[in-house]
C-alpha cells in the first residue's frame, strides 16, 4: 500500500473507517496507476500530491460503494408507499464511468500540477531538432 491509515485519516483528513480502507485504496492506486502508466511508476518515489491523490480517489471509491449499497432516497410517499432514489448518474451513463468521471476529477486535482497527467510526447533529441509536438 502507497498510503497507509494513519496518513489517510490524521494528514488528509478523509472520513473512511479503518476497515473500509485497505479495498478502497487498492483501487485507487489501480486507477492512479491507469491513469500515468505511460510516464513510468509514479509510486517509485514518495510524494505527497500523489498521496493525497490517491486519498481523494480512495474517497470517491468508498462514497460510491456506499450509494450502492444503500441509494440515496430523493423522495418518498407514504399514502401509495412510492419511494424514488437520487442518482447522480446521467440517462445511459453506467455506474463504471461515472465513477471513472469523479475519480479522474479527484485524481487530477493533485496530479496535474506534477505533470503525471501530461500526454505529450516529445522528441528523444529535443534539444538537437527542437521538435517538441509531434
Amino acid at each position: 500500500m502507497y498510503v497507509d491509515y494513519g496518513y489517510y485519516a490524521d494528514q488528509y483528513g478523509g472520513g473512511i473507517t479503518e476497515k473500509e480502507f485497505p479495498s478502497a485504496e487498492r483501487k485507487a492506486e489501480a486507477y492512479i496507476r491507469k491513469l500515468t502508466y505511460i510516464r513510468g511508476n509514479i509510486f517509485a518515489t514518495e510524494n505527497m500530491a500523489v498521496k493525497d491523490a490517491v486519498c481523494a480517489v480512495a474517497d470517491v471509491y468508498a462514497s460510491c460503494e456506499k450509494k450502492r449499497e444503500t441509494g440515496t432516497v430523493k423522495s418518498e410517499n407514504n399514502d401509495g408507499y412510492s419511494v424514488s432514489y437520487a442518482v447522480e448518474q446521467m440517462d445511459g451513463q453506467t455506474i463504471e464511468e461515472l465513477i471513472g468521471k469523479k475519480a479522474y476529477k479527484a485524481a487530477s486535482t493533485y496530479l496535474l500540477p506534477t505533470g503525471w497527467l501530461s500526454r505529450k510526447v516529445g522528441c528523444c533529441c529535443v534539444n538537437e531538432c527542437n521538435d517538441n509536438y509531434l
